[in-house]
């Protein structure tokens, strides 16, 4: 059997990059997942996949800043598959600029939905995961979310804000079985990682070097402390951000020594 065999999860963002890494992870595993996100087309291909490999997976149409959407998107889930067991809140859109010139609606949207549609996928889920006694909850935040930025104030904020309300769903809902928890990834090869290397002051393979690991993260690794969380294994944590950044953060190395055999 496999590790999540018997459950059913949602994977927003699910088209691409770690969210498409998740939901073929998952259906590995034997959860029947819902892939959502607004790119229907590579949605689909999404699914196409996971059921060529014998898994079992659904698409769902699901705009994350929208509440009904949300809730539809969860509704769709309980439908298809009779219940909710793990929701996995990834989607991502940011713009970025310095505050005392960005625009109020890059603001307004970037944390509408990395923000606020995290809000409305825990507010939506946790009804149908306590109809089944409990359940699991991951937020896709990021390392960035710990730290500032320059010209990424409403992605840090977001993510930042991501934390302290996965917290609150921890301690509010820990005693009736949901688990919630944040991952904090580094720098992980999508499409997101390469537009920035395309317009910002450092290569791939620049940003790649300041990683103790000496490389930029592959989604599946993401996807793999998701699974993880997602499993009854896990079943100790709630309430954290889970740093997966391959050593990114690990120190500043000011005096700027090689590491070893480097």
């Amino acid at each position: 059997m496999g590790r999540l065999t018997g459950k059913v999860a949602i994977v927003t963002g699910g088209a691409s990059g770690i969210g498409a890494a998740t939901v073929r992870r998952f259906a590995e595993e034997g959860a029947r997942v819902v892939c959502a996100d607004i790119a229907d087309q590579a949605g689909e291909r999404v699914v196409a996949t996971v059921r060529d490999a014998g898994g079992e997976a659904a698409y769902c149409h699901a705009d994350v800043g929208t509440l009904a959407e949300v809730e539809a998107m969860v509704a769709f889930a309980v439908d298809t598959y009779g219940g909710l067991d793990v929701i996995h809140n990834n989607a991502y859109w940011t713009g970025g600029g310095y505050v005392g010139e960005l625009d109020p609606e890059i603001w307004e949207r970037s944390l509408r939905i990395m923000l606020t549609g995290v809000f409305y996928g825990m507010r939506a889920a946790i009804p149908r995961m306590l109809a089944r006694g409990g359940g699991s909850i991951i937020n896709t935040s990021s390392v960035e979310g710990l730290y500032g930025g320059i010209l990424g104030s409403p992605y840090n904020t977001a993510k930042g804000g991501m934390i302290n309300l996965t917290r609150s769903v921890a301690l509010e809902y820990g005693r009736k079985n949901i688990r919630a928890n944040c991952i904090c990834p580094g720098a992980v090869v999508t499409p997101a990682l390469e537009q920035l290397a395309s317009f910002g002051g450092r290569s791939l393979d620049d940003v790649a070097a300041m990683h103790a690991l000496g490389r930029n993260l592959r989604p599946a690794e993401i996807a793999n402390v998701a699974l993880f969380l997602a499993s009854d294994e896990s079943s100790a944590i709630t309430g954290a951000a889970i740093v997966a950044d391959g050593g990114l953060t690990s120190g500043l190395n000011v005096g700027g020594f090689p590491p070893y055999g480097g």
